[in-house]
């Protein structure tokens, strides 16, 4: 359930059956267990599909997932990340069928990341569309390995009618940073979110503002690594992980500061919650980041990997709150008017319907 996972959840649920017979096709591994995206689907009336997955492409994967495509009548395969592309390709070698593929973003912490990032941008050359999920992507995918007639850019959206609705008039307080200054990152425990320099930066302003608290929300490989970062910095009283949060807007209300760290980005769905319920932000100016927060205008962007750099921005936070808090009131507007919903999956309708107008 993260934010690719949301994405397909709320398209899903805008799409208009008279256009498009859109169905969820989901990996279990556990057929008949709980499963977040399936159950949550299924309790808003969607078409969704548990698929046996064993790993791989073994098991008759792709058999499983040819016989769903014949049985539902599918004329256009929709794939998310680098196995689901393979697995589309293959389906492809049995079935005339039209291939659509969106990049979230690629990681590539070691070398294992760096080849099947590698290999996913050789796939991409063999499908009908792309949709990248920000510009910086496609600055990333030159025109000469996948032209712009095949690709579209569709940014993450928030759905703005019932997002967080419950707080989004709440008043925001400038903090005292000698008291309780309350800053959250939000995302995967994982190498590419820079977290472990977060702690180093916290562990710095820590010595001169004793109010301050970091909290991470999610879960991931990482976690274990960086308590331990926090207890040798001896900030561990200062910084709480919170897991995974299933009310994300109540939690924005309680923060004075979301802090992205990230090293890359495709477009963080953070951003756009935040920008949207007026919670100060500071970033990272990766990916398609810039594209939700402009800097000095709605945030403040700062340069990637570099400590010094994360403890100016927080820093200039804490002298300046004011300034931050206003920043962040013009949010709102922007994330209305050019990340909605509703534009988005109009967009994506529009992409489908292509393949049913000539398009082989």
């Amino acid at each position: 359930m993260d934010g690719p996972g949301r994405t397909i959840l709320e398209t899903a649920s805008r799409i208009d059956p008279r256009r498009i017979d859109y169905h969820i096709g989901a990996f279990v591994t556990e057929p008949g267990s709980a499963h977040p995206l399936i159950d949550t689907a299924r309790s808003r009336g969607l078409n969704v599909h548990p698929i046996p997955d064993c790993g791989g492409l073994r098991g008759g994967l792709v058999d499983a997932v040819v016989k769903l495509l014949d049985r539902l009548r599918i004329d256009v395969l929709h794939t998310s990340e680098f196995r689901s592309n393979v697995l589309g390709l293959l389906c492809r070698c049995q079935r005339a069928i039209g291939l659509v593929s969106t990049v979230h973003g690629w990681i590539a912490n070691d070398l294992r990341g760096k080849v099947y990032t590698l290999a996913d941008r050789v796939l991409l050359r063999r499908f009908d569309r792309v949709v990248l999920v920000s510009h910086a992507l496609r600055r990333r995918l030159p025109k000469w390995w996948v032209p712009d007639r095949r690709v579209r850019v569709l940014h993450n959206a928030l759905m703005v009618e019932s997002y967080g609705q419950e707080v989004l008039s709440a008043a925001r307080r400038a903090p005292d940073p000698q008291t309780d200054v309350r800053l959250l990152n939000v995302g995967r425990l994982s190498p590419e979110k820079g977290q472990d320099l977060l702690l180093k930066t916290v562990a710095r302003l820590s010595r001169e503002y004793p109010g301050l608290n970091l909290a991470f929300a999610g879960v991931g490989p990482l976690e274990y690594e960086l308590r331990d970062l926090a207890e040798r910095l001896a900030i561990a009283d200062r910084v709480t992980f919170l897991g995974y949060v299933p009310d994300m807007p109540a939690l924005y209300a309680k923060t004075d500061l979301v802090v992205q760290s990230s090293f890359t980005e495709g477009l963080p769905n953070v951003m756009l919650e935040a920008a949207y319920l007026g919670v100060p932000v500071v970033a990272t100016a990766v990916g398609g980041t810039a594209e939700v927060i402009e800097h000095g205008i709605l945030g403040w962007l700062v340069k990637p990997r570099s400590v010094t750099a994360m403890e100016d921005g927080i820093r200039r936070f804490l002298e300046q709150p004011g300034e931050f808090i206003g920043m962040a009131r013009a949010g709102r507007d922007r994330i209305e008017t050019r990340f909605s919903f509703e534009a988005r999956t109009e967009a994506q309708m529009k992409l489908y319907e292509e393949f049913t107008e000539g398009f082989y």
